[in-house]
């Protein structure tokens, strides 16, 4: 990684403010892209995540009853938070993560794209491992793609610019954006896809969506920097509260509970209950050094993934060349540890704990409670990490989903079966 990549992580986005040629995912050679960051401006309002649990229509229950712990390099936060108990809504039933044995290894299949186009990635999947969801590349701009049980079929998102979808649930709704045009400028407009039918989110004209959890809630945000929930695709936004102060917001995943996770002014790990109570999550300590900034990309079954990062050194032109972490936070506890194991920020974490990234060595791995299992390249090995990327995995681990260059070095959208 580059010696600045803490200010890479910390102003890149994953859509850009307009249209481009160049794949923000794509561009992780001079900085790894952070997995579902994005700007936001923060908005104090009142009771609002309290608001979705009385919706009752967007929040999936959820007893976080998994233990498992996996097998990574961690340490304590010096001052831990008090974990937070309220993860059911009262008179829902439970939700109990499957108890799996960790897969020993994995095999590498390519997907199918549509219209016998060259290019494609996988950039998100459903917890079952049937749903995946990206784009392919035709001659002008991305088409939104869903992949189900290994057929691919082409999302039609309104606009003629660039599509993506970034998310899916087990019942194959997707979420994602679509550029528009306006005169001669372009932006990005928040979408649901479900049944081959494009729904406009409401309540923003300019916006993204980022994560769907099981029954409906969706994450994201508007053009104004806004942290947003959408109860179900159907109604309007719920503007996330923040502490007095903030400038910016984001919100960039979403637990079964309806428990939100994401950051404060791109600097402070942020997580909103869906009691309505929210709170900043602890630093983790980096190898004897205090974490100054960290954020958080992820929630499945009350595991959270991030990054954090002294953010110390500098060099000669005041640039950030300290290390970034990746880094896992157990809301059942309030532990928070540093994961040694990868190179950067974990891309994806599913109901056992278990992280997807890329190791020191550059491959992209599964790390669980029994060790760290390697995910084959679809060609030569490229040790910077930027030719294979797992993005997304199923709760029992068993499904992986991504990309890989093949020997062409162009990327084709793959699928690790793990055993």
């Amino acid at each position: 990684m580059s010696s600045s990549e803490v200010d890479i992580l910390r102003s890149m986005d994953d859509e850009p403010d307009t249209p481009s040629k160049v794949d923000i995912w794509r561009a992780i050679d001079t900085g790894r892209r952070q997995k579902k960051r994005r700007r936001a401006a923060g908005y104090a309002g009142a009771a609002a995540v309290t608001a979705l649990a009385v919706a009752g229509t967007a929040i999936a229950a959820g007893a976080f009853a998994s233990k498992a712990s996996p097998q990574v390099a961690a340490s304590k936060a010096s001052a831990t938070v008090k974990p937070k108990p309220a993860y059911t809504i009262p008179g829902t039933p439970g939700w109990h993560a499957p108890a799996v044995t960790a897969p020993t290894s994995c095999t590498l299949e390519q997907a199918p794209i549509p219209d016998h186009l060259k290019m494609a990635l996988i950039s998100g999947a459903d917890p079952t491992g049937h749903y995946q969801v990206g784009r392919s590349y035709p001659k002008d701009g991305y088409q939104a793609v869903v992949w189900h049980d290994g057929t691919a079929t082409n999302a039609l998102l309104p606009g003629d610019l660039e599509e993506s979808l970034r998310d899916v649930n087990s019942t194959g709704t997707a979420v994602g954006w679509s550029y528009a045009a306006s005169g001669d400028s372009a932006f990005a407009v928040p979408y649901a896809y479900r049944d081959g039918k494009a729904t406009r989110l409401a309540g923003t004209g300019r916006g993204s969506a980022l994560a769907i959890n099981d029954a409906g809630a969706i994450v994201g945000d508007d053009d104004k920097g806004t942290a947003l929930v959408w109860p179900s695709l159907t109604a309007r936004p719920i503007k996330l509260p923040v502490p007095a102060g903030t400038s910016k917001a984001t919100a960039n995943g979403i637990d079964e509970d309806g428990t939100v996770v994401g950051s404060l002014d791109e600097e402070k790990p942020y997580v909103w209950f869906a009691d309505g109570t929210h709170r900043r999550l602890p630093m983790p300590d980096l190898g004897g050094k205090p974490a100054l900034i960290a954020q958080a990309f992820d929630i499945r079954n009350g595991w959270v993934t991030g990054m954090a990062s002294p953010a110390s050194a500098k060099d000669a032109r005041g640039k950030s060349s300290a290390r970034v972490w990746a880094v896992r936070w157990n809301l059942r506890t309030g532990e928070v540890q540093a994961v040694d194991k990868l190179q950067y920020p974990a891309d994806s974490v599913n109901a056992q704990g278990w992280q997807i990234g890329n190791d020191k060595q550059g491959y992209a791995v599964m790390v669980t409670d029994a060790g760290t299992i390697r995910l084959p390249d679809l060609a030569a090995h490229n040790a910077d990490g930027t030719s294979t990327i797992a993005n997304a995995v199923s709760d029992d681990g068993r499904t992986i989903a991504g990309q890989s260059d093949d020997a062409s070095g162009t990327i084709k959208p793959v699928i690790w079966r793990c055993h």
